[in-house]
């Protein structure tokens, strides 16, 4: 394709089970102007079959040695012809008017460098929980969209940007130096703190994007790294604000990886039916918002299955069910009693 005006950028590695949902979902958009450059980075199942299968010219595949995500995107920054360019991850799904609801925000507002879209998040199986939103509807106030601030980046949240939905203008990210490998996760929230430091960036209330989560998504893969780099994230910051550099400008070496605490080590130490699955209390309550049956009970089955003995365990599974309004007045009820 000649000239396109967006380059999708999609790294991938081993994924086989939904790339061709998330490429099925980007090849329908309304905008049709744009490239599609899928990085495999050194896949090792069916991925690249996947990819040959299209017979589609907006298409550019990218076959490398496996290198991770945050050297996998700038080997495809380098590839993208486009103005604009468009992440998507590649277990994900977009609606079909999310690249063009971007794209008219980006050519109306010269003086931002990117924007992104609300997105709810959706099971293995595809069933959307809409309850679950990132950023929620809160954040925006009724208003059509919100711009992102440095306090929106936190040690004890996640961002209100989600990856996959950024929409960026690629001069601009080039110039700031791309994204940095030395941050394994979190590397996207490290570009867009830079970013803020010069420009404008828009989170729009649309709710435009599903992010699939499975047990082999990033998300789950490096929860027990993420506080790590949140906390390298404000450092950094501080120390550009303050001495115009940070550790990686000035070349240094990035503090040490704690290490790892598995969970499964912690189910190993506590007694039989005594390990209180509060870790999977938010992912429970997901797939019952999505109505999936199916992964509801095997989720619910591995909380009992661990903690059979501890009270909590069954709070953790009825309130989800029972809803906010029965909790609160059974506790109204036992409070009368006490009296």
């Amino acid at each position: 394709m000649k000239n396109p005006q967006v380059s999708i950028l999609m790294p991938v590695y081993n994924g086989e089970d939904y790339l061709k949902q998330a490429i099925n979902s980007i090849l329908n958009q309304s905008y049709t102007n744009f490239e599609l450059v899928i990085v495999n980075d050194g896949s090792t199942d069916r991925t690249q079959e996947i990819i040959d299968a299209y017979n589609d010219k907006r298409i550019v595949p990218v076959i490398q040695e496996n290198q991770g995500v945050a050297r996998s995107l700038n080997n495809g920054l380098k590839k993208a012809r486009g103005k604009y360019v468009r992440r998507h991850d590649a277990d994900d799904i977009s609606s079909k008017d999310s690249l063009k609801k971007q794209i008219d925000f980006l050519e109306s507002r010269p003086d931002y460098v990117m924007v992104c879209n609300q997105q709810a998040f959706m099971t293995a199986n595809g069933h959307i929980a809409w309850k679950y939103k990132l950023p929620n509807d809160k954040y925006f106030g009724n208003k059509p969209y919100r711009d992102l601030t440095p306090g929106d980046f936190r040690r004890d949240a996640s961002s209100p940007v989600v990856h996959g939905t950024a929409c960026y203008r690629r001069k601009e990210v080039m110039d700031a130096g791309a994204y940095r490998p030395e941050f394994i996760v979190s590397e996207d929230n490290d570009l867009w703190m830079r970013l803020l430091e010069k420009y404008k960036i828009a989170v729009l209330n649309e709710c435009t994007y599903h992010m699939r989560i499975h047990p082999g998504s990033a998300t789950n893969r490096h929860a027990e790294k993420i506080q790590y780099f949140r906390d390298r994230l404000q450092d950094f910051a501080e120390q550009r604000k303050t001495r115009g550099t940070d550790p990686i400008m000035r070349g240094e070496n990035m503090p040490p990886l704690p290490k790892p605490k598995g969970n499964q080590e912690m189910i190993k130490k506590c007694p039989r039916g005594k390990h209180f699955r509060e870790d999977l209390g938010y992912f429970y309550a997901l797939a019952l918002n999505a109505r999936d049956l199916r992964l509801t009970l095997k989720t619910a089955g591995e909380i009992l299955r661990d903690g059979w003995k501890d009270r909590r365990t069954y709070k953790l599974l009825l309130f989800p069910v029972l809803g906010k309004q029965f909790v609160g007045f059974g506790v109204k009820i036992k409070s009368f009693f006490k009296t």
